[in-house]
């Protein structure tokens, strides 16, 4: 939360100490080496640092003396008088508050951070690191929209650079002004020598780089974070929390507008804290941050200042498992690295076991119990745990659940989707954890929340639909010292589309395993539970529209007179070969766009002979080029109703662009018509035509054969095409969409009445219904 002004949690050197304390530098130097409890330093880089609250305490006890005293100041004026004093004396104003909470993120924002992420990048950064090009975003990211005062003079520098001799100069600059925010805000990262590692190739690639990050939206910043773990594989010590997890942690325990402390002890990119910053915005909470990955805390650092929190972080803990806190806090919410064992030294002995030793290898149980540690007397914790932590067979994690059970530690636990994260599959749960003296309750809430979450290419994100949903259930649970029975919780989470269950605390230390996996109690895929009879319901619905639908379509088709009748011939019918109906473009060579260039993350899809399905062009095609890429291939984008056939390879029916594939791109292995504008040809006419067996029959047997078939332009634009007036095309068209249209409605029926049959065997057979 936004700290008060008097609140120092920043970084200071030896000579910044001088000048407010209002001394000489040597001065400084002489009250480290004489007084033994002068504060430690920390190091960032070469620079030695101090923490301002520190200085500041340290100062209280030094009086100046009568002689020092400036104008204004009253005898018994300490240096800490002056210290805090001059604290507001900084350069640069505190950063302007842009945004809070999950930020939007545009086409144009993706499209730029895909821009920056591909081969932009590798010019940028040249042997360096890719984190080290990341750092460069960022920083642009949170001074173009936090400071813009401060970003006038990178915009300057860009404009009067001189080319290569000024590049050195623009990383520098930009490395400073991070450099000086961050240590203002408590953040040691040595952010000038990452930029300085950077070797662009040229002047032009890191403006275009600097520009490009700059002109994004405020919701691109932890986009390209996400972008990186997706790349580099990052551990899950390293990953950044997904926007929706972190959405859904604090909206379980936070309420708007109550002064709450939070903190989150292993704080990644600060998603969680900026979550928590939502509900208490304009409440006098505070936000507290630990790490213990000085790379992190950069990344947190910034991202939360873009959203106009100072937080206090830190990432000196000293002990890994302190076992007392200076103080509690209200809220715990995290996300702490999963099956990590141990750091080395004396952590696990020092820790603070109330529930049991956690094992050597494996640190799951260790954070719960440091997390619990962390509260004050009835506050409550949302820790994202391995679900395959809820029924380890590990003697003493056993015993530690059996602990927080019996103790009444255990309040909720949520199983949510895989895919969550970037960097992993693997599925998680939500642990709902409360400190109490004796248990507040007789059961524990297992909810299944495994179907939620909207697919995006290879990920599940959580909507703000997702998370009200687990919130309508849990937060009455939560809310109430005892709560509605436990068959209320389980209709009001198939309301929700979820399954839930209380289960007895006594049941659940009963079981050998003290199992906290909510599968364990709800059954496999519905979890054995009685059958939702609203999906029932809801299946019945669905094939008695489909029956409407179908009546609408068959009194259309009798009114309209769409019918058929024998023909007279193809007399007074045109015919011309392909070529002069249609500009025919193959796509690029492979020389020109290789394997390598292309991707299965973002960027511009790629049409490929295996995406011509049915006519169509399937929706999610397998393969992408980046948006820098694309551009240098605008001629190969294709336009509604252009027709795509098979170049190289097997062929398959042509397919007719959609107004949503405008854009897309050709592969090499496929060939673009497109209707000339003076043809006398409709091209929805010319997209069955060429579907007809003869012209099938034509392509394939005049495809070279070699080992993979394939069709020149110039043997395709022979293929000879027969076509009546313009207006009898549209009337030929017309009855073919009409008979298309009639068979998809047959195709959907038949489906709700497959779904409709499943559904209704599931009750039959639990007895929940009866034939009649």
């Amino acid at each position: 939360m936004q700290l008060e002004r008097n609140e120092q949690i920043g970084l200071v050197t030896r000579t910044q100490i001088a000048e407010r304390a209002g001394v000489r530098r040597p001065a400084v130097s002489n009250w480290a080496r004489r007084h033994k409890d002068f504060p430690t330093s920390v190091r960032s880089g070469d620079t030695e640092l101090f923490r301002e609250a520190e200085i500041a305490r340290w100062l209280m006890d030094r009086t100046i003396p009568r002689s020092q005293l400036l104008d204004g100041e009253q005898a018994g004026t300490t240096y800490a008088d002056r210290f805090r004093r001059t604290s507001g004396d900084r350069p640069y104003a505190e950063p302007k508050v842009v945004g809070s909470g999950a930020l939007p993120v545009g086409t144009k924002d993706k499209k730029a951070v895909d821009q920056l992420m591909g081969r932009l990048a590798d010019r940028v950064r040249g042997p360096a690191a890719m984190a080290d090009f990341v750092n460069l975003c960022l920083i642009v990211m949170y001074v173009r929209h936090a400071e813009p005062e401060r970003w006038h003079r990178i915009e300057d520098a860009m404009s009067a650079g001189q080319g290569a001799r000024d590049v050195q100069s623009l990383l520098r600059s930009l490395g400073d002004m991070a450099q000086e925010t961050l240590r203002r805000n408590g953040d040691r990262t040595d952010m000038r020598s990452s930029l300085l590692q950077l070797e662009p190739r040229s002047w032009d690639d890191l403006t275009t780089a600097v520009r490009t990050a700059a002109d994004t939206g405020v919701g691109a910043f932890q986009l390209v974070w996400e972008s990186f773990s997706a790349r580099e594989g990052l551990h899950s010590s390293e990953f950044c929390s997904p926007v929706g997890l972190a959405s859904v942690s604090a909206a379980l325990v936070m309420t708007p507008g109550q002064k709450t402390t939070v903190l989150d002890p292993y704080t990644r990119g600060g998603e969680m804290l900026a979550a928590a910053y939502r509900y208490i915005e304009d409440a006098r909470g505070t936000v507290y941050g630990e790490t213990l990955d000085g790379r992190l805390q950069a990344v947190a650092s910034l991202y939360l200042l873009h959203l106009g929190v100072r937080p206090k972080l830190t990432s000196t803990r000293s002990d890994r498992w302190p076992p007392n806190r200076e103080h509690g806090v209200d809220v715990v919410l995290t996300n702490p690295p999963f099956n990590m064992s141990d750091a080395p030294g004396p952590g696990r002995r020092t820790g603070n076991w109330p529930y049991g030793s956690p094992p050597q290898g494996n640190d799951n149980f260790a954070w719960v119990q440091y997390i619990l540690g962390a509260l004050v007397l009835g506050g409550r914790a949302v820790v994202v745990m391995p679900v395959k932590a809820g029924n380890s067979v590990n003697v003493a994690e056993r015993e530690i659940r059996r602990a927080l059970v019996h103790g009444g530690a255990v309040e909720c636990v949520i199983t949510l989707p895989s895919h969550l994260f970037s960097g992993t599959p693997v599925p998680v749960s939500l642990w709902m954890l409360r400190r109490v003296e004796r248990p507040v309750r007789d059961g524990v809430l297992f909810v299944d929340a495994q179907e939620l979450g909207t697919k995006v290419r290879r990920r599940r994100v959580l909507r703000d639909t997702d998370c009200d949903a687990i919130t309508n259930v849990v937060r009455s649970w939560l809310d109430e010292e005892q709560g509605p029975a436990g068959e209320e919780y389980v209709a009001r989470a198939a309301d929700q589309g979820l399954a839930a269950a209380v289960v007895a605390r006594t049941v659940i230390m009963a079981d050998e395993g003290c199992s906290l996996r909510p599968a364990d109690y709800l059954g496999g895929g519905n979890y054995g539970a009685a059958p939702d009879a609203a999906q029932l319901r809801e299946a019945g619905e669905r094939a008695a529209e489909h029956v409407d639908d179908l009546r609408v379509l068959e009194q259309r088709w009798m009114g309209s007179g769409n019918g058929y009748r024998t023909g007279a011939g193809s007399g007074g019918w045109n015919e011309a070969v392909l070529k002069n109906l249609c500009e025919i473009r193959p796509g690029p060579s492979y020389t020109r766009l290789p394997a390598e260039a292309r991707t299965t993350d973002a960027g511009i899809p790629l049409v490929f002979p295996q995406d011509l399905v049915g006519g169509k062009i399937v929706e999610e095609p397998q393969n992408r080029v980046p948006w820098l890429t694309a551009e240098r291939f605008k001629k190969f984008e294709l336009l509604p109703d252009d027709i795509v056939c098979v170049r190289t390879g097997a062929q398959q029916q042509p397919a007719l662009v959609s107004g949503s594939q405008a854009g897309w791109l050709l592969s090499s292995n496929v060939t673009r018509l497109r209707v000339r504008p003076n043809a006398e040809i409709d091209p929805l006419y010319l997209h069955a035509y060429l579907g007809l067996r003869y012209a099938r029959e034509w392509m394939s047997h005049r495809a070279a054969a070699t080992a993979a078939p394939s069709l020149s332009s110039a043997a395709l634009g022979h293929l000879p095409v027969r076509f009546p007036p313009i207006g009898r095309q549209r009337q030929c068209v017309n009855l073919l969409v009409e008979l298309g249209q009639r068979a998809d409605a047959y195709a959907s029926y038949a489906s709700a009445i497959g779904r409709l049959r499943a559904e209704l065997a599931e009750h039959l057979l639990h007895g929940a219904v009866e034939p009649l």
